[in-house]
């Protein structure tokens, strides 16, 4: 009785002496639940090599209502437009300065022709005086008596290069060869600028005329000369010049002296013809000097 109560006594789920020492002495006990030693939990170390992926939400677009697409049109189209505006106004500004360049060119032209023309009149009206002189002396030539004034005249008279007319062409030609015709808009003034060259080109095709016709009397006149005679009466700087000795002609044919008077009676006619024509594109200069001043204002 008294072992059977001692073994009633001992506890049901008691672990013999004899079995408390079998497990091994590394095996790992769990915790117990009020255990102050026991460690807090704590989550692992993840290492993050790449930035983390951003996911976007698809928000929702409103769509542009038809009169949003009408004013970025309109203001393209204005864009545009202006822009050609713009470039139109500036190549109209070009052509207006070019414009007044060669108009103010072309009224320096007229300014020196003015003065050169003035030249030309002067001369053809002492041509006409030396030849009427000439005319009066050979009508009553004598190989006898001096003839300094006759080798003077004949000689004067026939030079080739006298009395030819040179206008200043600068302006007309740069405009032709440029095509920059088309510059002057103001065509009164266009059409004074064409007529006034096409004048003067009248005026040259007279002036060959008389370069015929004073080359026929170098030939008719040459008969009645003395070589040496001829040669004296022009000095070192080719200007013509009455020697103090006297001068004879070779002879005096009155057929030859009948030819030359034909043709100095023609280069007086024509001299005054050009006189008349070279006072007349004078004249028209001034006017076209004025004109032109008044439309663009020239100083």
């Amino acid at each position: 009785m008294s072992s059977n109560q001692n073994n009633s006594n001992q506890e049901p789920n008691a672990v013999p002496a004899n079995e408390q020492n079998e497990l091994p002495a590394n095996t790992p006990q769990p915790p117990l639940e009020n255990d102050d030693t026991a460690l807090p939990e704590t989550s692992p170390l993840i290492l993050q090599t790449e930035p983390p992926m951003e996911v976007h939400a698809h928000a929702h677009t409103e769509r542009k209502k038809w009169t949003h697409y009408l004013w970025e049109f309109f203001m393209l189209f204005l864009a545009v437009t202006l822009g050609f505006f713009v470039e139109n106004q500036r190549e109209h500004y070009v052509e207006n300065q070019r414009e007044k360049k060669y108009i103010q060119s072309f009224y320096e032209d007229l300014t020196a022709d003015e003065y050169d023309l003035q030249l030309n009149i002067n001369f053809l009206r002492d041509q006409k005086l030396q030849a009427d002189t000439l005319q009066k002396l050979m009508l009553n030539v004598d190989i006898k008596q001096p003839a300094n004034a006759i080798y003077m005249y004949l000689r004067s008279i026939t030079r080739s290069s006298a009395g030819r007319l040179y206008p200043n062409d600068r302006t007309i030609v740069q405009l032709r060869n440029a095509g920059g015709m088309r510059l002057i808009k103001n065509k009164a003034v266009s059409d004074s600028m064409v007529s006034y060259y096409r004048t003067a080109d009248i005026i040259q095709f007279i002036t060959e005329e008389g370069v015929n016709n004073r080359r026929l009397l170098r030939e008719r006149y040459m008969p009645l000369l003395n070589a040496g005679d001829f040669i004296k009466t022009v000095d070192t700087s080719n200007s013509i010049v009455n020697v103090p000795e006297n001068l004879y002609l070779r002879k005096a044919d009155p057929d030859i002296i009948n030819d030359c008077l034909i043709e100095i009676d023609r280069i007086k006619a024509l001299n005054l013809l050009l006189a008349i024509r070279i006072q007349l594109l004078k004249e028209k200069a001034s006017r076209i000097k004025n004109f032109i001043k008044q439309e663009y204002d020239l100083k």
